[in-house]
């Protein structure tokens, strides 16, 4: 059963979202709440939780959607995406390396852009 979730980037944007019920999901629920200092790559966000999260070896892939949150295994990134990155071709949102699904999240897309960098995220349990 997903895990329902509220990201709040530098306490001026909030994102509504879902972790998965797979493996790196489940692993990210129970590390719930966590902090992420995140980096900028074109449209996507990047960074460590502030808890280790493991490794978990999931199907991975490079090309995502809008809002989807990702997790890399080799780097222990926690990713969202809602845009082009400098690896996409065209307009889609797609990973530097290949990366595991692990939830999705709506909100306000224009205003996440216009946070520039660095980024601190809030994920805790919706509720």
């Amino acid at each position: 059963m997903p895990t329902p979730i509220r990201i709040r980037l530098n306490d001026q944007v909030a994102l509504q979202g879902e972790l998965e019920d797979n493996p790196p999901g489940k692993a990210l629920a129970e590390a719930l709440p966590f902090r992420v200092s995140l980096n900028r790559w074109g449209e996507e966000l990047y960074g460590n939780p502030d808890k280790s999260i493991g490794r978990f070896g999931e199907p991975a892939q490079e090309v995502m959607e809008v809002g989807d949150l990702a997790y890399h295994d080799d780097t222990g990134w926690f990713c969202i995406f809602w845009g082009p990155t400098p690896s996409s071709q065209g307009e889609e949102p797609r990973g530097a390396f290949p990366v595991q699904k692990v939830g999705t999240a709506t909100g306000d897309w224009q205003a996440v852009d216009a946070l520039g960098e660095p980024v601190t995220a809030e994920v805790e349990p919706a509720e």
